[in-house]
């Protein structure tokens, strides 16, 4: 993917494409639905992870899902609120699965988390570890939540981290671009043309 890195030390982070998030007939639709379709996120995450599998660098799956009734759901902030409020998200429903566009091939990991960030509570870092990944390529929706969060923790967790920007989206462009802005520090921010041209 990048001169810098050994693909296969690196692993592509699909990150809540599932049909309650990503999809504008999803539970969030009417939040991020507009961007979603105006970015063409669907399809140019599915390109990337097309590419990331003809490189065979890994392609790693992140769901949030949660049990029915939300059981097992922590409602302490306002989003995961909503999420229980809608009845959104829930294993086993049309919504918790992944979009028609980036469906898991046989063998592809899938890890399913229930707070915000991909790391938290979940078996992320102990997968990437068993497949020696040392450099994490994400994209997903919404930035500045899923995407910033887990770029943050990436990094934290020791991670190289690189966000493919025009394969994210956000409620708003603005909050979209601020997110971004917020993780060049962090981030190597890079497009998908500057990602398949490496």
């Amino acid at each position: 993917m990048t001169t810098l890195f050994d693909p296969k030390k690196t692993a592509v982070l699909s990150l809540h494409m599932v049909n309650d998030i990503a999809s504008p007939k999803g539970k969030f639709g009417p939040m991020f639905g507009e961007q979603v379709v105006a970015r063409d996120v669907a399809n140019q995450g599915k390109a990337l992870v097309e590419y990331a599998r003809s490189q065979q660098i890994p392609v790693i799956h992140v769901a949030v899902r949660f049990q029915p009734g939300h059981t097992d759901l922590v409602a302490n902030s306002p989003l995961l609120t909503i999420v229980k409020d809608m009845d959104a998200l829930v294993e086993g429903t049309w919504g918790a699965d992944f979009i028609d566009e980036i469906q898991p091939l046989d063998g592809e990991t899938i890890i399913t988390h229930q707070r915000v960030g991909a790391f938290q509570d979940s078996q992320l870092h102990q997968s990437l570890q068993q497949k020696g990944i040392e450099h994490l390529i994400l994209f997903g929706v919404v930035t500045n939540n899923i995407v910033e969060h887990t770029a943050r923790n990436g990094v934290d967790y020791g991670y190289y981290v690189t966000v493919v920007e025009d394969c994210c989206a956000a409620p708003t462009l603005a909050v979209h671009q601020a997110s971004i802005e917020n993780m060049r520090l962090v981030a190597d921010i890079k497009t998908l043309a500057e990602i398949t041209s490496s």
